[in-house]
């Protein structure tokens, strides 16, 4: 038996411990959901309003990627925010090399609300920009976070609405910091679906004084029916 399956079977034992991707036994995400979410390539994400930089997605909202990011949000893993956090570092690094540019970047993550943060005890986006910044410095790019939006009001739930509903409950939200470290911003946040979010982001941060050049994302929702 090799030492990964003799973890698996004893945490599967002794705390009934299941892959949150796929549900096989696991102590956190097993190494089929690993394999397949790090195989996807990161991709320029399609169908979002016009006036966005260029918003690439370390993979699509579905199957064991979306049940990752679930658990992440939920609290039920957090052990695999570094996982995610690569997903947004390979989106930038996608972006970088697309673009040859040579940095440095600094990723700026959506804020979360209080609420959000003292539900969840995590600020996801926070904690996904910090990952992947230290992803990128290991890759030998230089890169930083910072808190360079934050949330004057908080919007209502959005799961239940349009792209024009989105756009009209996020106007506003955001505030920009002014002076910017060193680089090039690049907006971080787990998911995009119809880019609302990141449209308010951008527009905050044009207002302060700096304009992002790319945003990168965990995973982008699949349009289906053109509902988004």
């Amino acid at each position: 038996m090799r030492p990964r399956d003799l973890v698996t079977g004893l945490a599967d034992l002794v705390l009934g411990a299941r892959c949150p991707g796929c549900g096989r036994p696991a102590p956190g995400a097993c190494e089929q959901c690993v394999a397949g979410v790090v195989a996807v390539r990161p991709f320029p994400v399609p169908g979002l309003p016009s006036g966005l930089p260029p918003v690439l997605a370390g993979g699509w909202y579905d199957g064991e990627l979306r049940q990752l990011v679930l658990a992440a949000k939920e609290r039920e893993a957090l052990g695999v925010v570094g996982l995610l956090g690569g997903r947004v570092a390979a989106a930038a690094a996608a972006w970088l090399l697309a673009t040859g540019h040579g940095g440095p970047v600094v990723l700026v993550p959506v804020p979360s609300s209080r609420a959000g943060v003292a539900a969840r005890g995590l600020d996801l986006p926070w904690a996904l920009a910090g990952a992947a910044a230290a992803r990128l410095r290991a890759a030998g790019a230089a890169a930083s976070r910072w808190r360079g939006l934050r949330l004057v009001r908080a919007p209502r739930d959005q799961s239940e609405l349009g792209r024009g509903e989105r756009l009209a409950n996020l106007a506003g939200a955001l505030r920009g910091v002014a002076r910017p470290p060193d680089g090039v911003p690049v907006v971080v946040d787990d998911i995009v679906t119809t880019g609302a979010t990141l449209a308010e982001a951008v527009r905050a941060g044009s207002v302060a004084g700096w304009v992002p050049g790319a945003a990168a994302v965990v995973a982008a929702t699949p349009l289906r029916g053109g509902a988004r």
